[in-house]
């Protein structure tokens, strides 16, 4: 069993007007030190798989098709426990 770690997020040229709400509101409670914010999703996985690389495809897969939009948003994966 692998514990799959992904991230998603929008690609950096989609405005994140999420991010730019929040962004507002910590500097609105006085942490001026926050330049910008961009929201994600994060999934942690458990994938019926012996290693990464039995597994590498099914995962793509799966980011790229179900846990993503892939005209507005990237993805990463990392195993992080088998």
């Amino acid at each position: 069993m692998l514990k799959v770690h992904v991230l998603v997020h929008l690609r950096p040229d989609i405005m994140d007007v999420q991010g730019q709400a929040i962004r507002e509101a910590v500097r609105g409670a006085g942490h001026d030190v926050v330049a910008g914010v961009r929201v994600g999703k994060s999934f942690y996985l458990e994938i019926d798989a012996a290693d990464a690389d039995s597994a590498r495809d099914e995962i793509e897969r799966l980011c790229g098709e179900t846990l993503s939009n892939p005209l507005l948003e990237d993805y990463s994966w990392e195993v992080v426990e088998s």
